[in-house]
């Protein structure tokens, strides 16, 4: 019996020893990095000349007067906070002139905006003249005013007539979603270089097809996975487009990253949550566009396919990046695992889960770990945050210029940062609560007035 004690005390102090070691490797292999408080206060020095300082909008958030699958979501009862919808927004499409005019006020030298395809195609293969002129103003009125247009073809929005094909997942939707490309490219290929065929492809997959809030409002693993590959046949089929279209264009993808890390630093479970967390969050989008091959793992659905043209499609690496998250793994609790946020810039964007919060630290990490994965120039495609009270956008913009600072110092190539937003806009279900934007709107008389980190942007602005 005592040989049997101490064999078992054996084992267990060697599992112990092993658990802590494996633990600690993974710290030293992961370590945390910090800004200093004299590093995030410095006085603000513009960025390198020639490096793109933007802005990021989207059609339906901002444009008003567009019709959807969104908006007709929208009508449903309960599907927006406080009823709002998108039917108004900002205006722009009828304030084009003077939201450029904007842009010049605070130095911008680039503005990222969506192509709304169901203005442009209202009936499937019927082109709508005066929509493709108005982008085509704006798009002059752009260069005119030394910015550089980067155009986004899906911003989450579709037509009624494609979304009631099936949306992404249709069989057909990467011929038609290729064919929108196709006269995109060839009525702005002249004065636009700079392209991203999809935005957040994991958001619309996860909202609209794992949790179900969002159209199409599918609760199911299998739809899940179609939409996941739909997504992906869809942007390689439009970046062959754009490539015959416009020859020269650099094409990406708008990726949603979050810094995911384990709770627990001494807790392997943890850590083996944080990395599945991550991989099916951050990675498993840009890894099958790089590899060529979808993998995706959901309970009752696994998707491992080989998915033509997405090898060489993409020539940068768009990076949204919003929040950090810590993981704890927690296999007896419905979500198996638990989201908190940490003690950084808090964004009040709300809702029934953690905000993450927002160090200009977690932007450097995942900068570091996207030109590892991928070696492609990066672009910050959105960074900002919900600040109603106008305290905390100038610090979040300062640190996440500090956060690419020092990546070019290491030899990163990060090319451009893209502000969300110009002003503010509709928050898709949250309606218009969240305040986003470097300028603030009057719901009323939709004036835009200077928000809190505006001037913080201005001072930023590379020099022309």
């Amino acid at each position: 019996m005592k040989r049997l004690l101490r064999v078992l005390g054996w084992t267990l102090g060697v599992l112990v020893v092993a658990w802590l070691g494996t633990c600690a490797y993974l710290s030293a292999s992961h370590p945390r990095v910090e800004f200093t408080a004299a590093e995030l206060a410095r006085p603000a020095v513009p960025l390198p000349k020639g490096f793109l300082w933007g802005t990021a909008t989207s059609s339906h958030q901002f444009e008003g007067g567009n019709t959807n699958d969104w908006t007709r979501f929208e009508a449903q009862p309960g599907a927006i906070e406080r009823g709002e919808t998108s039917a108004v927004s900002a205006d722009h499409w009828n304030r084009m002139a003077e939201d450029v005019a904007l842009m010049k006020a605070i130095h911008a030298n680039a503005y990222r905006f969506s192509i709304e395809w169901s203005r442009l195609e209202p009936q499937e293969g019927t082109w709508n003249e005066e929509a493709f002129s108005r982008y085509g103003d704006l798009v002059r009125q752009l260069r005119e005013a030394g910015i550089t247009p980067a155009v986004t073809l899906l911003h989450f929005t579709l037509p009624l007539w494609m979304a009631d094909r099936g949306g992404v997942c249709a069989p057909d939707f990467p011929n038609r979603f290729a064919r929108f490309a196709t006269e995109a490219g060839r009525r702005f290929g002249a004065d636009v270089q700079l392209w991203i065929t999809l935005n957040e492809p994991n958001v619309q997959m996860y909202l609209g097809y794992v949790l179900g809030d969002w159209p199409p409002q599918k609760k199911s693993p299998a739809e899940a996975v179609r939409a996941f590959v739909g997504l992906l046949r869809g942007h390689a089929a439009a970046a062959k487009a754009l490539r015959a279209a416009c020859p020269g264009a650099r094409i990406g993808v708008a990726n949603n990253v979050m810094l995911l890390e384990p709770r627990s630093r001494l807790m392997l479970s943890d850590w083996l949550g944080a990395a599945f967390v991550d991989q099916f969050w951050n990675w498993a989008f840009a890894d099958a566009v790089r590899d060529g091959r979808a993998r995706l793992r959901l309970p009752g659905a696994t998707l491992d396919e080989p998915v033509d043209g997405l090898p060489g499609s993409v020539d940068f690496f768009g990076l949204n990046y919003y929040f950090r998250y810590f993981v704890r793994m927690a296999p007896w609790t419905p979500e198996t695992f638990v989201l908190t946020p940490g003690p950084g810039l808090r964004s009040e964007l709300g809702g029934t889960s953690p905000v993450g919060d927002s160090p200009p630290e977690a932007l450097f990490l995942l900068m570091r770990k996207a030109w590892t994965g991928y070696h492609l120039p990066i672009y910050i495609t959105e960074g900002g945050i919900a600040d109603d009270k106008g305290t905390t956008r100038g610090p979040l913009i300062r640190g996440q210029v500090e956060a690419i600072r020092r990546a070019r110092a290491e030899g990163i190539p990060v090319e451009g940062y893209f502000h969300w937003t110009l002003v503010d806009n509709f928050e898709w279900e949250k309606g218009y609560r969240p305040r986003f934007g470097l300028y603030r709107l009057d719901r009323e008389t939709l004036a835009r007035t200077p928000a809190g980190g505006a001037d913080v942007f201005a001072a930023l602005a590379p020099p022309r």
